[in-house]
């Protein structure tokens, strides 16, 4: 039985400040990232708290990182393509490292009508593939894909009783 080589990497960088804001730089790259996101990530790859404090700096007087334009953005992905409601847009957001203060802001935004126009494109996809199902378990199912998605209860009835079920 061959001997296990445990490799050891060393993740902390030992650069210039130029070296995190190359690393920044590089993350943006890759998509949109909040504020949080970046503090984390350059945390993560080992560069000092004044590096990646004079890094963010930078990069927000650069106008490359801005929590409030990202949350608008995340925003309308959520809604449009992600088809989500207003609990699941809070927990996206969340998740992406939005302040909670900011996400409440935005999701002033959110009305009902938009979180049932949502609801409803989302149920006109799942019910194509559903058409051979009986009319309360398509019920049932939407009900619960609805509820995971973070529809409030009142939106997933109403839509869900403006379905018009093929069988």
């Amino acid at each position: 039985m061959p001997q296990e080589k445990k490799i050891k990497r060393d993740l902390t960088l030992k650069g210039s400040p130029a070296d995190a804001k190359t690393c920044a730089l590089r993350l943006l790259g890759y998509r949109s990232r909040s504020k949080k996101e970046i503090l984390d990530r350059l945390k993560r790859k080992g560069f000092s708290d004044e590096q990646i404090n004079n890094t963010v700096c930078f990069l927000e007087k650069a106008g490359l990182i801005s929590d409030e334009a990202l949350a608008a953005e995340l925003f309308r992905y959520s809604t449009e393509r992600k088809s989500l409601g207003k609990r699941g847009v809070e927990a996206f957001l969340l998740r992406r490292g939005i302040d909670k203060e900011l996400v409440n802001k935005t999701l002033s935004k959110h009305s009902g009508d938009l979180e049932e126009e949502s609801a409803g494109r989302f149920v006109e996809k799942k019910l194509k593939s559903m058409k051979d199902l009986p009319c309360d378990v398509i019920r049932r199912r939407l009900w619960g894909m609805l509820q995971r998605r973070g529809f409030s209860p009142d939106v997933i009835n109403r839509v869900v009783e403006t379905v018009k079920y093929s069988k």
